[in-house]
């Protein structure tokens, strides 16, 4: 029978803090979302036009082109307008700073996207400079409701 472990000796689980301002989070990564499917379009409409081509698919690649570009423009300032609360840092881009050891990437691609996609999934991401875990969808300490005095006087 194994030994019963105290309160003492569980390990400590880290939860994620709760952003006390999440609207620049949110709005950064719904334009990022829409410049991943701006991506896709213009893979599809450049195969589209590398299949066929013709007027239509020339104009659907331009297009595509442009949405791409301008919701990368809109995305990064976005992405760069959201701050992590602690340590002041971009989350969401890499500045060439260097990464927390705790920070987590995807093979293949930088931390910044990783923490987009990270967002875009699970609504969870690490700031890659401070290592701090966060949760969009968590309540902020200020907005919630204090537990009512239950002592009798």
């Amino acid at each position: 029978m194994p030994p019963e472990t105290t309160s003492s000796q569980k390990p400590k689980l880290r939860r994620a803090r709760s952003l006390p301002f999440s609207k620049p989070f949110t709005v950064a990564v719904i334009f990022s979302a829409l410049h991943y499917l701006a991506l896709i379009s213009t893979l599809i409409a450049w195969s589209l036009f590398c299949g066929q081509r013709n007027e239509f698919a020339l104009k659907m690649s331009l297009a595509a082109i442009g949405f791409s570009a301008i919701t990368w423009f809109i995305a990064f300032f976005k992405r760069r307008a959201a701050l992590c609360p602690l340590c002041r840092g971009t989350p969401l881009i890499n500045s060439g700073a260097l990464a927390h050891s705790r920070a987590t990437r995807l093979p293949g691609l930088n931390h910044g996207v990783s923490a987009t996609l990270s967002i875009i999934a699970t609504q969870t991401f690490r700031c890659m400079y401070c290592g701090s875990d966060f949760d969009l969808l968590k309540t902020p300490s200020h907005l919630r409701a204090s537990k009512p005095d239950t002592r009798s006087k």
